[in-house]
């Protein structure tokens, strides 16, 4: 009985233990598993803002659903500015700026392309305008004009277009797969849309992007979850993990 008596007892303190240790390393678990989960989701969604936010820079409003925020990121071109030279101290004090040396160089090349599709005078005079032009670009150190007609550009702004998905992405993500939440067994984020008008007439567009606790948390200590609902409620904050167009709710 003595012997009996013995196992019971040694039984008892190792599930004592256990339930020690699992009180002690099971909220430690959990947060080293959400922290995991969080941060994939947070991911998501700022990739879900910087493809909204470049949306609303080309179609002044956000777009309200995800099939069309797919087939614009797969579509759509970002503009890139390439720049050469920088204004100098001196084209400053002579109140030049990046727009005024454009302008220049817009009327130069207008009055060059039109001396090309002329004949007789009119060519003529379009000509020395474009050259009068040039010139000046030459004089105040915007380029340097070469003996065979050719122009070195010291200044420049000059636009071109690359596929927003290259450029956003590098190939990173599947645009048609944005929408669902990581580690959620192919739930939606929830997105929304909406504008504001003020009485002055401003329209204010704004958009939000989020996902419930639950949705990606599944599987984890129900217990756990519980109480950072209940934080959440006690806090008055979203229940999960949400974006707008201006941060994010875990920041």
């Amino acid at each position: 009985m003595k012997k009996v008596i013995n196992i019971l007892l040694g039984l008892c303190i190792v599930a004592l233990i256990y339930a020690v240790y699992d009180s002690i390393m099971g909220p430690i678990n959990f947060a080293k598993e959400k922290g995991i989960r969080d941060n994939a989701v947070i991911e998501k969604l700022m990739d879900i803002k910087a493809a909204q936010t470049e949306y609303n820079y080309q179609h002044g409003g956000y777009c309200n659903n995800f099939d069309s925020l797919a087939e614009f990121i797969k579509t759509a071109q970002l503009p890139i500015t390439k720049k050469i030279g920088e204004l100098t101290d001196d084209q400053l004090e002579n109140n030049w700026t990046e727009n005024k040396v454009l302008t220049l160089y817009a009327k130069a090349l207008t009055a060059e392309q039109e001396a090309a599709t002329l004949k007789g005078r009119k060519a003529a005079q379009k000509k020395y305008e474009a050259d009068t032009l040039w010139q000046r670009a030459a004089t105040e150190g915007f380029i340097i004009l070469h003996e065979d007609g050719t122009k070195e550009f010291l200044f420049s702004r000059e636009t071109e277009f690359v596929s927003l998905y290259d450029s956003l992405y590098k190939g990173r993500i599947n645009p048609d797969s944005l929408r669902y939440v990581p580690f959620s067994d192919g739930a939606e984020f929830e997105l929304s849309t909406s504008s504001d008008t003020s009485k002055t007439g401003v329209i204010t567009h704004t958009f939000t992007a989020q996902t419930p606790f639950e949705s990606y948390l599944g599987g984890l200590d129900k217990q756990e979850i519980i109480n950072l609902l209940e934080d959440c409620d006690d806090r008055g904050r979203y229940r999960g993990m949400r974006v707008d167009n201006n941060s994010g709710n875990w920041e």
